[in-house]
C-alpha cells in the first residue's frame, strides 16, 4: 500500500509540474486541454481554425487563420492546403506562407502583399471547397496558391462528409504521457523504431486486403475535387496557382529513406510502401494536366524539392525546404522577364 501511494504521489507531482511548466512557458491553463486540438473548432462547413487560439508556437488570428491579422491596405494571396501549408516543424514565421509573403514583398520592392495561411491539418480539397465562397468573401484575395496533401486520397472520405463536432474532452487529460512518449521516441534507435512500426502495420492489416496502388476511382475523385475548387475560385475572380506535391523521396526511394517511408505508411497501412510514390506520380499528373487545360500558373515542386535538406520526414518541410518552395511560388507570380530571373539567381 505504501509503495502504491508513493507511485501515485510521484505521478501527481509529475503531472502538477508539467502543468505548471506549460502555464509558465506557454500560458496554458492549469486545467483543461493543452494540445493541438485547441487550435480547431467546427462550424456549418466542418472543421475550421478557432479564432484567437494558440498552442505552443501556433497562433491563430481573429478569423481562425494561422498568422497575423488581415491588413486591408495590402493585396492578399491565400494559401490552401493541409499540414504542409499550415506548418509543422519550421520555427515560427518560417512556414512557407510566411516566407512567401517576404519573398513577394522583396521582389516587389515594397510592402504590397499579405499572404493568408488557410491551411489546416488534414484539410482536403473538398472540405475547403465547402467554405471557399465564404472564405474568399472574408479575405478577398487576388491569388490562391493550392498545395494539396495527396495522401488524403488513399482513403478519401465520402463526398460531402462533414465531421461531427468533437465531444467534450476530459478536464483532467494527463499531460505527462505525451511528454514521456516524446522523450522515449527521441531516445530509441531508428532500427528499433522501424521494427516496431513494421509490427504495427502487420497487426493493423491482418484482416484487410493491402493495396499495391490506389484505385483509379480515387484518382478521379481527386480530379473532381480539384476541378470543383478551381471552378469556384475562378467564378469568384481569384487567380489559382497550382503546386505539385513534393516528398522527401523524389522519383525514387533510396535505401536510407526506407525507414522514413515505413513511418509514413503507419498512417496509411492499407497501401504498400511502393504504392505511395505511384500515388504521388498519378495525382501530380492530374495537377499538371489541370494547369495545362486551364492555362493556370504552375509550380512543379515535386521536381524541385526532395531529400533531408528539404524535408524533416516524409512530407513536412524544413525551414530551407519551405524557403525553396516560397521562392519558386514568388517567381511564378511576379517573375516573367529575364531581369527577374537573373535577380533571383543572384540571391
Amino acid at each position: 500500500m505504501r509503495f502504491s501511494l508513493a507511485v501515485l504521489l510521484f505521478l501527481a507531482v509529475w503531472e502538477t509540474c508539467a502543468r505548471v511548466d506549460d502555464s509558465i512557458t506557454d500560458g496554458a491553463p492549469l486545467l483543461g486541454l493543452h494540445d493541438s486540438s485547441v487550435l480547431l473548432t467546427t462550424d456549418e462547413f466542418g472543421v475550421t481554425g478557432k479564432p484567437d487560439a494558440h498552442y505552443l508556437k501556433w497562433k491563430m488570428n481573429s478569423l481562425g487563420f494561422r498568422g497575423g491579422q488581415l491588413r486591408w491596405d495590402r493585396e492578399r494571396v491565400i494559401c490552401i492546403g493541409a499540414s504542409e501549408t499550415f506548418g509543422v516543424y519550421e520555427p515560427e514565421g518560417l512556414e512557407y506562407p510566411r516566407q512567401l509573403e517576404r519573398e513577394l514583398n522583396s521582389l516587389a520592392g515594397t510592402e504590397r502583399y499579405q499572404v493568408v495561411n488557410a491551411g489546416l491539418p488534414g484539410q482536403s480539397l473538398s472540405s475547403f471547397a465547402r467554405r471557399a465562397v465564404a472564405t474568399v468573401g472574408r479575405i478577398r484575395p487576388s491569388i490562391a496558391v493550392i498545395y494539396p496533401s495527396l495522401a488524403i486520397y488513399i482513403d478519401p472520405p465520402e463526398e460531402g462528409f462533414v465531421r461531427d463536432p468533437r465531444p467534450p474532452a476530459p478536464k483532467l487529460q494527463p499531460r505527462i504521457a505525451a511528454k514521456f512518449f516524446d522523450l522515449l521516441s527521441a531516445s530509441v534507435p531508428e532500427l528499433i523504431q522501424t521494427g516496431i512500426q513494421r509490427l504495427q502495420i502487420k497487426w493493423q492489416t491482418r484482416h484487410t486486403i493491402v493495396l499495391d496502388r490506389i484505385p483509379e476511382s480515387n484518382v478521379e475523385r481527386f480530379r473532381h475535387d480539384l476541378s470543383r475548387l478551381l471552378d469556384i475560385l475562378e467564378t469568384e475572380g481569384v487567380r489559382p496557382l497550382l503546386v505539385t506535391h513534393a516528398t522527401r523521396f523524389g522519383s525514387t526511394i533510396r535505401p536510407e529513406d526506407r525507414p522514413v517511408l515505413t513511418a509514413w505508411r503507419t498512417l496509411h497501412p492499407g497501401l504498400q510502401e511502393d504504392g505511395f510514390l505511384d500515388m504521388e506520380n498519378r495525382l501530380n499528373g492530374v495537377i499538371r494536366a489541370e494547369a495545362a487545360r486551364r492555362n493556370l500558373m504552375l509550380v512543379d515542386a515535386a521536381s524541385q524539392l526532395h531529400g533531408p535538406a528539404d524535408f524533416v520526414e516524409f512530407v513536412h518541410f524544413t525551414s530551407g525546404g519551405a524557403n525553396k518552395l516560397a521562392r519558386a511560388i514568388a517567381r511564378e507570380i511576379l517573375c516573367t522577364g529575364q531581369d527577374c530571373q537573373r535577380d533571383l539567381a543572384g540571391r
